[in-house]
């Protein structure tokens, strides 16, 4: 019985089509990536307010229309170093589990669109960044895609 030729081509196809979207942003040096689905809004910074008896990557709240936004510090899950928060800082808001989160940042590249196909798994080699799911390549920069689960599951 011969193979089919054409069944490999047809799950590249199938994978071609599996398109999501991403808002690709800097925390300090570091490229990051969120699913555009988990994304509520891009808000301005304001003033926080600090949070006592939470973990250290959580960085304080604002408030937006009455709602708590927990600030969550990219850097400060990585490292000892904290990422400065002011003025010019954008907020990505975010719901996780009927809350409202965010990452705060001073540049969003972009919003792009990401084939399933040029997705990464995460090495051995990238063990500290255990809240990232997988990586693609943007303009020869590795771009690490979040999983705000795993970030907020661990706390």
């Amino acid at each position: 019985m011969k193979k089919n030729p054409f069944k490999e081509l047809k799950k590249v196809i199938l994978l071609k089509e599996k398109i999501e979207y991403y808002v690709v942003f800097k925390a300090d040096e570091i490229t990051y990536a969120l699913k555009t689905d988990n994304i509520k809004e891009f808000i301005p910074a304001s003033e926080k307010k600090d949070l006592p008896n939470t973990p250290e990557f959580i960085v304080g709240v604002v408030t937006q229309n009455n709602q708590p936004i927990t600030l969550i510090d990219l850097n400060r899950l990585l490292s000892e170093k904290f990422q400065e928060y002011n003025k010019d800082n954008i907020i990505i808001n975010f719901e996780f589990e009927k809350k409202n989160y965010g990452f705060f940042t001073n540049k969003i590249i972009d919003v792009i669109p990401v084939e399933q196909m040029a997705l990464n798994d995460v090495g051995d080699e990238m063990q500290e960044f255990y809240f990232v799911e997988n990586t693609f390549s943007l303009e020869n920069e590795i771009v690490l895609i979040i999983n705000v689960e795993k970030i907020l599951k661990n706390k």
